[in-house]
């Protein structure tokens, strides 16, 4: 009689731990099945980072290489955070604030403030009014590219990525 009671409690651990096993497994996979959805924060960590200017579309720049309209050094942006960004425009120091928006939306231009010294030979004025007409932007493996709607307006290289 004891032994049947040992039996048969040994029977009903085995038969708990199979069902809790299982009620694990089908978590595991549910978990794994769920798509994962990028957010306004996901996106904002994408752009986190140190990024130079390779390119750049704009009236004012166009059919010119970019040593020649940055002969000193190269533009660039360093996206902090919440909403913060700072850099160079080539010539001048700029600081400021970003704003997320729906669909990959951006407004950075009109947020910004610079130092103001002067520059012979350099577009800085062209960048920075480039970057006023930036309404969007996209990340590839390989660029930042900041546009206009569908018009390609500038695009940057990661110089120093964020490490998870």
């Amino acid at each position: 009689m004891k032994r049947m009671k040992v039996l048969v409690a040994g029977l009903m651990v085995l038969t708990l731990a199979a069902c809790n096993e299982k009620k694990s497994t089908e978590k595991a996979a549910e978990v794994a099945e769920t798509p994962v959805v990028e957010t306004e924060v996901t996106k904002k960590m994408n752009l986190v980072g140190s990024w130079e200017l390779i390119a750049i579309h704009t009236e004012d720049t166009a059919d010119k290489k970019i040593e020649e309209l940055f002969p000193g050094k190269k533009p660039t942006l360093n996206f902090e955070g919440d909403s913060m960004v700072h850099g160079t425009d080539g010539c001048n120091t700029i600081s400021g604030e970003y704003e997320m928006k729906d669909n990959n939306g951006i407004s950075i231009g009109d947020k910004l403030a610079a130092t103001r010294m002067f520059c012979e030979g350099v577009a800085d004025f062209a960048f920075t009014k480039g970057l006023t007409e930036v309404t969007n932007y996209e990340i590839t493996e390989s660029a930042l590219i900041f546009k206009n709607g569908d018009k390609i307006v500038m695009e940057f290289k990661q110089i120093t990525p964020v490490i998870d």
